[in-house]
């Protein structure tokens, strides 16, 4: 399956205030994130985002870091695919709204 990752303008002003120590924690849990971003239920990392009030958002948190990242997955119609557009990534477990 192929992942494809793209990033929110806001993502990278995010990334911009984390230390570099941080940054790095997030860099890997993308890159583990992106082997399988689905639901826990479907045997994925993410969980549903309850700040967001909607299904279609999912996050996955950085415990060492108390970091959220919070994302949408956008499957094809082939199921070959998948995109993962990371929405936020947050020092509080309140991500913006989008």
């Amino acid at each position: 399956m192929t992942i494809k990752v793209r990033y929110l303008r806001e993502f990278a002003s995010d990334m911009e205030s984390f230390s570099e120590h941080d940054r790095a924690l997030i860099r890997a849990a993308i890159i583990k994130l992106r082997e399988n971003p689905f639901k826990r239920s479907e045997g994925g990392y993410g969980k549903a985002a309850a700040e967001s009030g909607s299904e279609s958002l999912l996050s996955v948190k950085i415990a060492a870091a108390d970091i959220r990242i919070v994302y949408k997955l956008i499957r094809s119609r082939d199921g070959e695919s998948a995109l993962v557009i990371f929405a936020s990534a947050v020092n509080d477990a309140s991500p913006r709204s989008l």
